[in-house]
């Protein structure tokens, strides 16, 4: 198949032009669909038409919960009852499913004409990725994963930023938390988070941030090393995985990218030869903090000067974790636009097959890796 790259990101004939909400449909009815529809409340520019969850009672109670009209047990109703040229019509299923079936919704949906967001990761292998891509291009429909920190003001102060260390030699991106899944884990239970049938572990839940942060900034790197601890179950509670650029723009980079479901986090760095950029979370930066003689401190303190680049975000408000996102997708479907240009499926593809390649060195194996 061709580059994911290569789609087309607008397609003019499809615009909108009226000021009508994006209309969702969601599928799944835990947590990250919660914070969906927390963030759709806030948005005038959105609107969940629907809800399917494997358990009818989930949908409905998620349903009631949220204020939404339709609640379903299946894709195939909610496709049959609100697909194109239908009365109640959906234009973008966002995908919350166990990250399992990422690809199996996700090509169903293109295929029944309606746009897609995937929750991240978008896939749990390169093949699979590749495949929706080329549903999207085929059905003609916007496709996205739904990484949250591309649309994050942290994000883009961190992009803003970077320049000013000039060439970077080491960087260091951490996404580590005690997970209270493995609580459940310990006392003998196999929550979604730990089981392999649904591409659980920590690298397909935390690890794919600062990996998807290092590729987002300097692209898909050369070669991938992993380690990590496995669980009896055989997923990973944490590990190490360095991304090593050997050519280009980066040669000579490593970036170490942390995650662990055992353990409380660290802070991120970006260091030059002089100057070292931290920030406090690589999922949603806040604390974003330049040290050295580029900072616009006091200069006379040379390697010890200090400028504090924070962002602030309304952490308590209901749905702001996906506020970010759902507002670029909203624009970008009325736009008309296939892919994001900020986060374009070439870079989602990338970091699924990066993960993919750590998997394989810690010894992770999911029913999807022998598909392909």
């Amino acid at each position: 198949m061709s580059e994911p790259s290569r789609m087309s990101n607008t397609v003019p004939t499809t615009r909108r032009t009226d000021d009508a909400p994006i209309r969702f449909g969601v599928i799944g009815a835990g947590f990250i669909a919660r914070w969906f529809a927390q963030a759709v409340a806030r948005e005038p520019g959105a609107q969940i038409v629907a809800v399917t969850s494997a358990r009818r009672e989930r949908a409905a109670a998620f349903a009631t919960e949220h204020g939404i009209a339709h609640a379903y047990a299946s894709l195939e109703e909610m496709f049959a009852a609100h697909g194109p040229g239908s009365q109640d019509p959906i234009d973008v299923i966002h995908v919350g499913s166990p990250n399992s079936l990422h690809a199996q919704h996700a090509i169903a949906a293109l295929e029944a004409g309606f746009h897609v967001v995937v929750e991240k990761p978008f896939a749990l292998t390169r093949s699979q990725a590749e495949a929706m891509v080329e549903a999207a291009r085929a059905a003609d429909r916007f496709l996205m994963e739904g990484w949250l920190s591309a649309f994050e003001p942290g994000v883009a102060r961190l992009r803003e930023h970077l320049p000013r260390l000039g060439r970077l030699h080491r960087v260091v991106l951490s996404k580590e938390q005690f997970s209270s899944r493995m609580e459940v884990y310990r006392s003998g239970g196999l929550p979604p988070a730990f089981d392999p049938a649904l591409g659980g572990g920590s690298l397909m839940d935390l690890g794919i941030y600062p990996v998807s942060l290092a590729i987002h900034l300097f692209g898909e790197p050369d070669r991938v090393t992993a380690t990590g601890t496995l669980l009896e179950c055989g997923v990973d509670a944490r590990g190490t995985v360095v991304l090593s650029y050997d050519c280009g723009e980066h040669a000579g980079l490593e970036v170490v990218c942390l995650h662990s479901k055992t353990s409380p986090g660290m802070e991120s760095s970006f260091a030059g030869d002089h100057d070292v950029l931290s920030i406090d979370d690589c999922q949603w930066p806040r604390r974003i903090e330049l040290r050295g003689p580029a900072a616009n401190g006091d200069q006379a303190q040379g390697a010890q000067a200090h400028e504090d680049l924070s962002v602030e975000r309304d952490a308590e408000a209901p749905g702001h974790q996906l506020a970010y996102e759902l507002a670029e997708v909203c624009r970008l479907v009325r736009a008309g636009a296939r892919q994001s240009d900020l986060h374009p499926l070439s870079r989602s593809v990338a970091a699924v097959g990066v993960l993919q390649e750590a998997r394989r060195h810690v010894g992770v194996r999911f029913p999807a890796d022998e598909q392909g």
